[in-house]
């Protein structure tokens, strides 16, 4: 009877034992689907975050750069009707610089080729000069003017070369003052408007 006795609170204390281990593991288990909850609770908070914030990010650009009354492309912007780039902004800038490029360049004449004698006092083998010849004129008015009195043209043209020796008309310096002297000369005689330039397009001296 006693050795039964003294083994009873043996079972009692391993019984009691396991209970604590079980307990243990069902508080750990809780633990970690609580902490697995949390991750998740805070996984989608952040993407729920980070959605709102795109959509921040899209209806402040719809109102802002690209919206109707914005500076990038709406009716009244940069880009819109009345901006830098609409009917009434840029557009009157850009056919105005076009304009004003244009009118930069004039109009180009083509003579016809000239074969004219040069001055040679003193010798018995004559020289001559063949040159084509383009001016240089700012408006269609100053074209037409030229091509009536193409006679009076050719005519002082020709008049300054004759007063020319073939050393003149050696060096570019020569040339050019050549040139100016046509230009010069034409330019006494128009009305319309100037020639610009003188161009000699081809140039040979017989030998």
């Amino acid at each position: 009877m006693s050795e039964e006795g003294a083994g009873t609170p043996k079972l009692e204390e391993s019984g009691k034992g396991g209970n604590n281990k079980l307990v243990m593991i069902i508080i750990a288990a809780n633990l970690v689907i609580t902490l697995g909850m949390i991750g998740v609770l805070v996984m989608s908070f952040q993407k729920d975050r980070k959605e709102a914030q795109a959509v921040d990010m899209v209806a402040s650009e719809e109102h802002g750069g690209g919206g109707e009354h914005g500076e990038g492309g709406g009716d009244h912007g940069g880009g819109g009707e009345h901006g830098g780039g609409g009917d009434h902004g840029g557009g009157h800038g850009e056919k105005s610089s076009e304009k004003k490029g244009s009118s930069n360049y004039g109009k180009m004449i083509q003579l016809e080729q000239f074969t004219v004698n040069l001055s040679t006092p003193g010798t018995v083998n004559p020289k001559f000069v063949r040159v084509n010849i383009s001016v240089e004129v700012p408006t269609s008015e100053t074209e037409n003017e030229i091509q009536q009195k193409m006679p009076q043209v050719r005519n002082t043209i020709i008049d300054l070369f004759n007063s020319k020796r073939p050393t003149d008309l050696v060096t570019a310096e020569g040339r050019d003052y050549l040139k100016e002297e046509i230009r010069n000369a034409l330019n006494s005689f128009m009305v319309s408007g100037r020639v610009k330039s003188v161009f000699f397009t081809n140039f040979a001296v017989s030998n």
